[in-house]
């Protein structure tokens, strides 16, 4: 017997979950050359903060902007975090592309 529920919607943050991706900086470097390459500090959740913006709550993107959890990446950024090509976390919300180094342990 076939199920006859439609499936179900999924919320805008189990989408952007299933579409991020780990990618390498080399991989990363043309959204930076074209500036549309955010990234989240590593104290944030990378999803939810790409969830505000799919979600253009303004209000709320106002605030993780006020309080640097997001910014656009940096020659300096670069500089100080991917000369060794590291691997980062990734997904796209139109334009963007967000980004956040994965966190190591040492």
């Amino acid at each position: 017997m076939q199920n006859s529920e439609p499936p179900a919607e999924l919320t805008a943050l189990e989408s952007l979950n299933l579409e991020t991706g780990k990618i390498s900086w080399k991989e990363l470097e043309l959204y930076f050359a074209k500036g549309i390459l955010l990234r989240v500090n590593n104290k944030s959740d990378l999803i939810k903060i790409a969830e505000t913006i799919a979600l253009n709550d303004t209000r709320k993107l106002e605030e993780i902007i006020l309080n640097k959890e997001i910014e656009f990446v940096t020659s300096g950024w670069v500089k100080d975090n991917c000369s060794g090509n590291p691997d980062l976390w990734a997904v796209v919300v139109a334009p963007y592309v967000v980004c956040q180094l994965i966190k190591t342990t040492e």
